[in-house]
């Protein structure tokens, strides 16, 4: 079976350079949609000009006040251009469900032959718990493929089996989603900004070390991440051995040089290159979290 890569993007720099990239996947936020940063033509132009599938990625949180946002993404779903959806909770995913009934439907209305329709896939990310085999298949009666959590261990990971499972083999590890704002704490909330993705702040420990901050304003709550990146470089060929062959690079607040560096290594020179980064960490894929 064929290795497959994908990443996943934060903003409309980092995907200009995926797009460079020969990718199976690349997952855009919709938030970038939503305040008219990319438009459907940007999903036409890379349907173009690659055999990249796009996957509409939602955010952590969504809450009652979002109405406005959810109508607009499914408007825009309907739209048909979006070849699947990255959900992070279930709530995401029952919306998602009943949106592709209605996609169903109208493809039903429009050409009237059921057996040519393909139904949204919609993928579920590391926070909808599959940690188990009965939480593993409660999901995936809902959605065409999971995520793998990211506190197992390659063994554990067997132990699902589900090899089809989507492995994250780099990014930051999302340690909380709050919606105590640090940018309101540091007196700089402007409520007329829906400018979305912030990553400019950062949380010091007593360790000196930083958890770096997106304040998303769209929706008014914080990711905190980890102060260095997960990476599994070292372990991507016991997973292949294993049979998992798709794999997804998360991307945050890298620059392009740093992006270019990261592609190149993961899908040119993996085997014979050295990793273009020193502070990183392995997580729990060889040691799991008991």
């Amino acid at each position: 079976m064929d290795i497959e890569y994908s990443a996943s993007v934060m903003n409309k720099e980092q995907l200009k350079k995926v797009s460079q990239y020969r990718l199976k996947k690349v997952y855009i936020p919709y938030d970038l949609f939503f305040k008219n940063e990319l438009s459907v033509e940007d999903i036409d132009e890379i349907h173009k000009n690659s055999d990249t599938d796009v996957y509409i990625s939602l955010p952590q949180i969504i809450r009652k006040k979002d109405d406005k946002y959810l109508n607009s993404l499914k408007s825009f779903l309907l739209l048909g251009k979006a070849d699947g959806v990255l959900a992070r909770n279930l709530e995401e995913i029952g919306f998602l469900d009943s949106v592709s009934n209605e996609l169903e439907k109208q493809f039903i209305s429009l050409n009237g032959k059921i057996k040519e329709y393909t139904s949204l896939f919609i993928e579920a990310d590391q926070p909808v718990y599959c940690a188990n085999k009965h939480a593993l298949s409660f999901v995936k009666e809902y959605c065409a493929n999971a995520t793998a959590p990211a506190e197992l261990s390659i063994h554990e990971l067997k132990e699902l089996e589900d090899k089809d499972l989507i492995v994250v083999i780099y990014g930051r590890a999302l340690l909380m989603v709050s919606a105590n704002c640090i940018r309101k704490t540091a007196d700089k909330c402007d409520p007329s900004d829906k400018s979305g993705f912030d990553f400019v702040w950062k949380l010091r420990d007593r360790k000196n070390m930083d958890a770096y901050v997106i304040t998303n304003c769209i929706h008014c709550y914080n990711e905190i991440y980890n102060s260095v990146p997960t990476s599994v470089h070292k372990t991507v060929w016991d997973l292949i051995k294993a049979g998992f062959h798709e794999f997804r690079i998360d991307l945050t607040n890298e620059s392009t040089e740093s992006i270019g560096e990261l592609l190149d290594y993961y899908l040119i020179d993996h085997r014979s290159g050295r990793f273009p980064f020193d502070k990183y960490t392995a997580a729990h894929i060889s040691k799991g979290v008991l």
